[in-house]
């Protein structure tokens, strides 16, 4: 039996173990909690690039279930293979590539997603099913895309992605496309393009949840007018104040409070976003769950890591048991149960299942 496999089995018992063990190991974490009744809240992440590196010998069942994280969102970099991270943090476009080269990326970055699935026994999240498997306990990922320049024009392509077990893209990242505006570059879409509103269709109808992060306020507005399911935010922070791709700093990555509370109205969700650019450490990223919860509501603001997609540096959270701190914390904080519960696994599992029972194509 290997190292990935050893860990395979879901069961209650083994993980209250599993999390016993690894919180008198745990470093920086709030101790005097009880154990067994932070083991018993699973978590969601919204959006995560955790071992997605080719050659990363980790294994990613066993860090997700040391910190009994059992719904994860695996997003692939559509534009990865095009952009450089500057040593400023910003973002540099190395190559205008044509639809036939995002196409290959895609199918080369998934095909490496597929072998570790299949190499850790990793089941993905198809159903509304496997979600309510996943509320349960049993490790579930979601495959996710961030960018969506692969499907070159072609809302239509869309289908062949949800065959292959896709269940969540977001319409934009750092390379412009045919589908939207995004926040760090001027827009020239003005807003949602026919195709992006077409696109959005064809999730819904599919039962694809549809991520808006990295959409600027105009597009978000547009895809709010468009969509007949609820959507996510996948990653970041909420902005009191309107921001453009000229702001200054992360806020130029957060959405808007009209567009967050609009999202919210129609049953959305906010992953927010344990950066260092929005937070100086894990308390500060706590009372900004707080925050969130009180502009938009409880049942609205979920855990959006982004895991591995920042520089070291950058990021307070860079494996899963920071984000089983993040729980203990929460419950630290006098925040109710039900809340925590809600915000670190039950609004995103409950999204995923709106969208999925409202499919119309069979």
């Amino acid at each position: 039996m290997t190292a990935e496999t050893s860990v395979s089995s879901d069961s209650p018992t083994l993980r209250r173990r599993r999390f016993v063990a690894w919180m008198g190991a745990a470093m920086g974490s709030v101790a005097s909690l009880p154990s067994q009744a932070a083991a018993e809240i699973f978590i969601s992440d919204t959006h995560s690039h955790s071992t997605m590196a080719l050659r990363d010998p980790r294994c990613l069942r066993c860090e997700l279930q040391a910190a009994d994280v059992t719904l994860m969102s695996w997003a692939l970099v559509a534009d990865g293979p095009f952009i450089q991270r500057l040593p400023s943090g910003a973002m540099q476009v190395n190559l205008k590539a044509t639809p036939e080269q995002f196409r290959e990326a895609f199918q080369r970055m998934l095909a490496s997603m597929q072998r570790r699935i299949e190499r850790e026994n990793l089941r993905l999240v198809r159903t509304a099913q496997d979600v309510d498997r996943a509320l349960a306990g049993e490790l579930h990922i979601v495959l996710s895309t961030e960018g969506a320049q692969y499907l070159g024009g072609d809302a239509a392509f869309v289908d062949a992605v949800y065959g292959l077990g896709v269940r969540q893209i977001g319409l934009g990242h750092f390379v412009e496309g045919d589908l939207l505006d995004i926040r760090t570059e001027a827009p020239k879409l003005g807003g949602l393009s026919p195709l992006g509103r077409e696109v959005i269709r064809r999730c819904n109808a599919l039962g694809i949840v549809v991520d808006l992060a990295h959409a600027t306020d105009q597009a978000v507005a547009h895809a709010l007018e468009v969509s007949t399911q609820p959507m996510l935010w996948s990653h970041s922070a909420i902005a009191r104040q309107p921001t453009d791709w000229r702001s200054r700093g992360n806020q130029v990555m957060s959405i808007g409070l009209p567009n967050a509370l609009e999202l919210a109205k129609r049953g959305g969700v906010i992953g927010m976003w344990p950066s260092r650019f929005n937070f100086d450490n894990q308390q500060a990223y706590v009372s900004g769950l707080q925050e969130a919860i009180a502009m938009v509501g409880e049942d609205h603001v979920a855990f959006g890591t982004d895991m591995h997609g920042l520089a070291p540096a950058s990021t307070m959270i860079d494996n899963y048991s920071g984000l089983r701190d993040i729980v203990n914390r929460m419950l630290a904080a006098n925040m109710p149960e039900s809340t925590v519960r809600k915000v670190a696994g039950e609004n995103y599992a409950r999204l995923l299942k709106a969208v999925f029972l409202e499919r119309q194509v069979s």
